[in-house]
């Protein structure tokens, strides 16, 4: 399906994107807690807005916006003992049904999100602390960072709807995988 495949790379290039905005988020906190290290031990003068920052929304922006990219790559956790033991083609359709469940879950998370985002927008809600960090900056991560993953999660039920195998590796074929050149077509041996 051509429509399948420009919309999987439409949202591979969001997904760099948000991949790119989780790492900033990580290396700031690398950076930010580093610098109140040295200004609490070598000037003790400590930095007192760094925990407000690091834990309202560098961890936050680096756990959302990174969802998406690491259910393509198959790395969130999975009960798949008995998964991985069956047909490929039981296994496709195990997939889509979980995911067809997945789905209004994640898109409530992304309405419910957006409506404390702009609540706390209009409100003007602050974090109280050394400084007055506003709420809404906070809040935002989730609806993006939900929102790709329900536009991923989408992606991979059109595609195993359709006959593919979905958007997740197969743990099961990293582990039986063949040499390049010695496995052929990539259908060989696939049960559809």
């Amino acid at each position: 399906m051509r429509w399948l495949s420009w919309a999987g790379r439409g949202v591979d290039g969001l997904e760099r994107l948000a991949i790119t905005g989780a790492s900033l988020c990580i290396l700031a906190i690398m950076v930010v807690v580093a610098l109140d290290v040295v200004m609490r031990y070598a000037f003790h003068a400590p930095l007192g807005w760094v925990y407000d920052l690091v834990s309202n929304y560098l961890m936050v922006g680096a756990f959302f916006l990174a969802v998406s990219e690491t259910f393509r790559r198959g790395g969130h956790v999975a009960v798949d003992l008995f998964r991985n033991m069956l047909r490929p083609r039981v296994r496709r359709w195990i997939d889509a049904g979980s995911a067809l469940m997945v789905l209004p879950v994640l898109l409530a998370m992304v309405v419910t999100g957006w409506q404390s985002t702009a609540r706390s927008l209009a409100r003007d809600e602050a974090i109280p602390g050394v400084i007055a960090w506003p709420m809404w900056a906070s809040y935002v991560f989730v609806p993006l960072g939900v929102g790709l993953l329900l536009l991923r999660v989408a992606l991979h039920l059109a595609d195993l709807l359709w006959g593919g195998r979905g958007h997740v590796p197969e743990v099961v074929d990293h582990l039986h995988a063949k040499p390049a050149a010695a496995a052929g077509s990539p259908s060989q041996g696939e049960d559809r």
